[in-house]
């Protein structure tokens, strides 16, 4: 048909995969992908590595808990600050840094699948550039995501052994071992996608 003022709405100029009915690979990366992004954000609050016999010391993007005996009490990266615990704050920033970039890369990942999907699926109309963007940076910050996070984890390993390596050795909690996970497996499906494009 054609619009008030007349024109015509342009032909695709080629049929993507997103318009033809969802394949099980297709299906099973924007789950990984959902999970991932909602993972990231439920990361902010949850611990990511853990010290000592019950996980008595467990660090998270904006600090530190420690628990004992019943009690908790929680400490962000900034109050360590001008003691002999500079350092722990300098590591514990750069973790919460990293994760804060991989939770904006990961939701701007988001937006452009989302926006491919619907533009595909004749759902949405976007601009050229909105279209181009996406598909040229959704590789991008998939990966950005994931080595983001990555790099953050290991950051944060370096600062609590230095902090605390003569209590013990300070390890990934289940939740991070889990949300790297399904950030390695939304980049390996985003790669698998690409490749059927």
């Amino acid at each position: 048909g054609e619009f008030e003022w007349g024109e015509k709405p342009k032909a695709k100029a080629k049929e993507s995969v997103y318009s033809e009915p969802m394949s099980g690979t297709k299906v099973a990366s924007h789950t990984l992908h959902g999970v991932g992004g909602l993972m990231l954000i439920i990361g902010t609050f949850a611990g990511w590595i853990a010290v000592g016999f019950g996980d008595v010391l467990s660090a998270g993007p904006f600090g530190l808990e420690v628990s004992m005996f019943g009690f908790s009490d929680k400490s962000g990266w900034f109050n360590f600050f001008g003691d002999e615990n500079s350092l722990l704050a300098i590591f514990g920033i750069t973790f919460m840094i990293l994760i804060l970039i991989a939770i904006v890369v990961q939701i701007a990942h988001l937006v452009f699948r989302v926006v491919i999907h619907m533009e595909d699926s004749g759902k949405l109309e976007v601009g050229p550039e909105m279209v181009y963007r996406s598909y040229k940076y959704r590789w991008h910050t998939s990966l950005a995501a994931l080595v983001c996070s990555v790099a953050g984890l290991i950051v944060m390993e370096i600062g609590l052994l230095i902090g605390f390596g003569e209590f013990d050795f300070p390890r990934p909690s289940l939740f991070a071992i889990l949300l790297i996970g399904v950030l390695g497996g939304q980049f390996f499906m985003m790669n698998v996608e690409l490749a059927n494009e």
